[in-house]
C-alpha cells in the first residue's frame, strides 16, 4: 500500500521506519519550507497534489496539529492508515483507530479501544480496557494500568504511570515521569509524583 506521510521532523522518521516494517511503501513526505530536503532517502515536498498515495498518516508529535491535519486530508478526500510496528504486542479485542501510529514495543491488553490518530510511542504499555480518545499522545515507556481513560488530545509525557481506573481530562498535558493516582480535569497541565494540576490551559 502506497503511503504519504504528513511530517518531516524526528517523530516522521519513526513512523516511516515502523511503516516499512510493516510493509507499505512510502511514496512521499509533505513537510514545511525549512524542513530537510529528505528523510531516510525519502524527498520531503511541501505539496501532496502530485503525489499518488493510498492511504495517509499524520506523523507530527503536537496533537492539536495533527488534529488539524487529519481533518484537512480527511476532508481533501484522502483515506487515513493505521501503521502498527511489527514488534508492537496487540492483544484480543482491541480496538485501533484509523490513522494511529503504535511505535516499537508498544503492549496493548485485552479490550483496550485506542482512538482515531493517536500516538502510542515507544515501549509505552496499556493495559485491559482502557480507552484511549481520538489525537491523544502516551510517551515512550509510559504505563496506563486497567479501565484508564485517557480524553481527546491528552499528552502523557514519558515514563507516566496512571493507576487503574483513573481519568485524564480532554487536552490535558502530564509531565514526563508523573504519577496520575486520581482523576485529572480536562485542559490542565499536570506535573508531579503524585500528578497535580500546576495551571490551566486556556482556550
Amino acid at each position: 500500500m502506497r503511503l504519504l506521510v504528513i511530517g518531516a521532523g524526528g517523530h516522521a522518521k519513526v513512523v516511516i521506519d515502523a511503516a516499512r516494517g510493516a510493509g507499505f511503501e512510502i511514496v512521499g513526505i509533505v513537510g514545511r519550507e525549512g524542513d530537510p530536503e529528505e528523510l531516510l532517502g525519502i524527498p520531503v515536498s511541501t505539496d501532496a497534489t502530485d503525489i499518488a498515495s493510498d492511504r495517509f498518516i499524520i506523523a507530527i508529535g503536537n496533537n492539536a496539529t495533527r488534529a488539524q491535519h487529519f481533518y484537512d486530508y480527511r476532508a481533501d478526500g484522502l483515506e487515513p492508515a493505521s501503521v502498527i510496528h511489527p514488534s508492537a504486542v496487540i492483544a484480543e479485542g482491541v480496538h485501533v483507530g484509523v490513522g494511529t501510529f503504535v511505535a516499537a514495543g508498544v503492549v496493548v491488553n485485552v479490550d483496550a479501544r485506542i482512538g482515531a490518530n493517536a500516538i502510542l510511542n515507544t515501549g509505552c504499555t496499556v493495559d485491559h480496557d482502557c480507552v484511549i480518545s481520538d489525537h491523544a499522545l502516551i510517551g515512550p515507556t509510559a504505563s496506563l494500568c486497567g479501565a484508564v481513560e485517557i480524553g481527546e488530545g491528552v499528552l502523557l509525557g514519558a515514563g507516566t504511570s496512571v493507576t487503574p481506573r483513573t481519568t485524564v481530562g480532554a487536552w490535558s498535558v502530564v509531565g514526563a515521569g508523573a504519577a496520575v493516582v486520581s482523576d485529572l480535569p480536562e485542559r490542565s497541565v499536570c506535573v508531579g509524583v503524585p500528578a497535580r494540576v500546576v495551571r490551566r490551559i486556556e482556550t
